[in-house]
């Protein structure tokens, strides 16, 4: 017997879609718009230094993304479950985490940025301009893993409104900020980060107003905190994607690093291609997200025709948004990179290695959408095993790549491990199906 609401149809995912892509894509515009303007400041050692200070952030936040990813899960199984404990403690004990680890980055900042300046070698000027951008704006640590765990509960509730409402009024206050500090104050790249910090403080308020009314009232809240079982269960979801994220984090350094090694000029250059690859992450991350809180649901449920379903959905939207990507990007390639810089030599050099763009959406989609289905059912294992095969096949072809044909080997790499990604994770879906989260319901009297 089928469970009541199994089916979705291609509206009701399309009803949640919709919104999730708007919210994630306002993220890659926030980088794209912090590398223009730092492209306009007149020496390409500005590109360098954001850029680096933002791959520092993002082998910090990307390694705690599970924050996000994993309590979107809990809360839409949380939700279909209905037991306001569950509901109440999926937002909790994340919470909690969250802000221990955010006020660990804020007492250890001297040493991570020490640390990332061994492993990510710069020239003098771009060094200055990282170390400027990120003095400042790692004080907003605590606040934006608390905000993952607001935002990643809010979408897992399937409150539309209220992510947007946080994640794209934060960014938009965020971007104007930009302009407004750096190109009308004149503050350099201490505007950039000062404007970050901004964006960061409206998405918590944000938050905050929105999440009050959704928690239901319960008693002992302590002891809904310590929950060891529950304790546990969160640590092991979260512990698959953390090792998916330390993964990940090892391909971009490895990618970062590899782009410094061949001078400012060809590190800004990819940079900027970089921003147009996080665009085209984006729109998938937005597929994930519905796919997600869908799977969760599923989950939440015990139905796994739900999931299916869910499946069918998702394989329509990604090739349909990686098509549209690559069609569009391929004939808008050069005029597209102009908007990041006005430098020619910069933007010669980014064009030289602009068509790796072309293959990216077409070679990715799938991977950064399906894992959606997994960590909604908070099935995570196989994310972290697919992710670890990708990061080996990118190893070796990186190794052997790089010498041969120096940055283009570069960038056949990076594809290669998005091609991987996509490829190992596929064959898990039987599993995921089979996975003890669908066990039926025991029947009771």
């Amino acid at each position: 017997m089928t469970a009541p609401n199994s089916y979705i149809s291609q509206r009701d995912y399309t009803r949640l879609l919709l919104p999730f892509v708007l919210a994630t894509a306002t993220q890659p515009l926030l980088g794209a718009v912090d590398t223009a303007v730092a492209g306009h400041l007149h020496s390409p050692a500005h590109i360098a230094g954001v850029a680096v200070g933002a791959v520092i952030f993002n082998t910090i936040y990307w390694l705690l993304g599970f924050l996000r990813v994993g309590v979107t899960g809990f809360s839409a199984q949380a939700q279909a479950g209905g037991q306001p404990d569950e509901i109440w403690a999926s937002f909790a004990q994340p919470c909690l985490l969250a802000a221990m680890l955010g006020g660990a980055i804020v007492l250890l900042q001297k040493p991570v940025f020490a640390a990332a300046m061994l492993v990510l070698k710069l020239e003098t000027d771009a060094r200055m301009v990282a170390a400027a951008y990120y003095g400042i704006l790692v004080w907003a640590a605590p606040l934006v893993l608390i905000n993952y765990v607001i935002l990643g509960w809010l979408m897992g509730q399937a409150r539309i409104r209220a992510a947007l409402t946080m994640q794209m009024g934060g960014n938009a206050l965020n971007i104007a900020l930009d302009i407004l500090l750096v190109q009308g104050g004149g503050f350099g790249v201490e505007g950039i980060a000062l404007a970050a910090c901004a964006g960061h403080i409206f998405s918590l308020l944000a938050g905050l107003y929105f999440l009050r009314p959704l928690l239901p009232r319960v008693d002992h809240v302590r002891e809904k905190l310590l929950q060891l079982e529950d304790l546990w269960r969160m640590v092991r979801v979260n512990g698959n994607l953390l090792l998916r994220t330390v993964c990940l984090l090892v391909q971009t350094n490895i990618f970062m690093a590899s782009s410094a090694s061949f001078g400012t000029l060809t590190l800004s250059a990819n940079a900027i291609l970089f921003q147009v690859m996080l665009c085209f992450s984006y729109v998938f991350e937005g597929i994930a997200n519905t796919s997600s809180v869908l799977a969760g649901r599923a989950a939440g449920n015990h139905c796994p025709d739900m999931l299916t379903r869910v499946r069918h959905c998702t394989i329509l939207w990604t090739v349909g948004s990686a098509l549209g990507m690559a069609a569009l990007y391929l004939p808008l390639r050069t005029s597209l990179l102009a908007l990041f810089t006005d430098l020619p030599e910069v933007l010669a050099a980014a064009t030289t290695y602009s068509l790796w763009g072309v293959l990216f959406p077409l070679c990715a989609g799938w991977g950064l959408t399906f894992y959606g289905l997994f960590t909604g059912a908070s099935v995570t294992r196989p994310v972290f095993l697919s992710t670890l095969c990708a990061l080996t096949a990118f190893v070796l072809a990186w190794a052997v790549a790089v010498p041969l044909w120096g940055n283009n080997g570069l960038w056949f790499a990076y594809t290669v491990f998005y091609l991987g990604r996509s490829v190992f994770l596929a064959p898990w879906w039987q599993f995921l199906r089979r996975a003890a989260t669908f066990a039926p319901r025991p029947v009771t009297a």
